[in-house]
């Protein structure tokens, strides 16, 4: 998990230079669809690595729960109440 939480020099430099190119921009008119490219694929780019650690985070709490420990634990304070109706019909006569 070390690994993952280096970041990319690529990227950050990508994002910051994009950055710097707009806010330099005199406006609107002279950021380039390059340039909105770069920063929206930065940005899905970022939002699918947060989106794959939040996701890889939960599995492990996940896999680290014991289910039937904690299902045995609710069982201890609780009753459990069954209650079941069966009817049985009488099959109508298909032969003709």
């Amino acid at each position: 998990m070390a690994n993952e939480d280096k970041k990319d020099p690529k990227i950050t430099d990508g994002i910051t230079d994009a950055i710097k190119k707009i806010i330099t921009a005199g406006g609107p008119s002279d950021i380039s669809k390059e340039l909105l490219t770069t920063v929206v694929g930065q940005a899905l780019k970022a939002k699918d690595d947060i989106t794959l650690k939040a996701t890889n985070e939960m599995i492990s709490l996940i896999q680290k729960i014991d289910f039937v420990k904690e299902f045995s634990k609710f069982a201890e304070n609780h009753k459990f109440k069954v209650s079941a109706e069966i009817e049985i019909l009488k099959k109508e006569d298909t032969k003709s």
